[in-house]
Formats: C-alpha cells, structure tokens, sequence
C-alpha cells in the first residue's frame, strides 16, 4: 500500500506553480532548492504524479522548500477570500497583526 501523505504536507500541482510564480523561481530554481530531479518536478506539476504515486519525501523537500521561501498554504476552507486552496506569502518582519494596530505603532 502507497504511503500517504499527511494532510499538512499536501500540495497540488497548481499550487507548486503558483508559489514558483509568487517566488519568482523558474521550475530549475525549485528542483534544485528542494533536492529534487528536474524531471519529477515537471511531472508533478502536469498531474502526472497523483498523491499516491508521489515519493513522501520529494514532496515534503518541496513543500518545505516553498514554505523556507515565504510561502503559506491555506487548505480550503482556512481563512481566505475564496474559501478553496490557495496560498499566499507570509509576511517577512515587520507584520503587526490588525488587532494590535494603534497609533503607537505607526510607521
């Protein structure tokens, strides 16, 4: 029986092409920041590779790849405008949630 991944770790293939986007990385960039072939990755990124058929720990080096580099990924239904998955990037420093916002803070 194929491992699974756990539900933390699952990333579609529009999202991995997305986050490349967000980041401004060329499919290269990723395989090489996530240790992965060249190769695999594009398979993934065309479906070719379903969650079951995927290796846990190719998937997970890019997911964490991606996730070093900023980006967040939202399952759907977690805090979004749409309410389907997405992603988004994390803000680096300097982030006052909106509930602490005051005039105290002002930049």
């Amino acid at each position: 029986m194929p491992e699974t991944l756990p539900a933390s770790l699952v990333l579609s293939a529009g999202q991995c092409r997305a986050a490349r986007a967000l980041l401004g990385w060329s499919a290269q960039d990723l395989a090489v920041k996530a240790r992965v072939t060249p190769d695999w990755l594009a398979a993934f990124e065309r479906g070719g590779e379903t969650v079951d058929d995927l290796d846990p720990s190719e998937a997970e080096r890019v997911l964490r790849a991606l996730e070093d580099a900023g980006v967040e990924l939202l399952a759907s239904g977690q805090a979004s405008t749409g309410g389907g998955p997405g992603l988004r990037i994390r803000q680096q420093g300097g982030y006052i949630p909106a509930e602490s916002l005051s005039s105290a803070n002002d930049g």
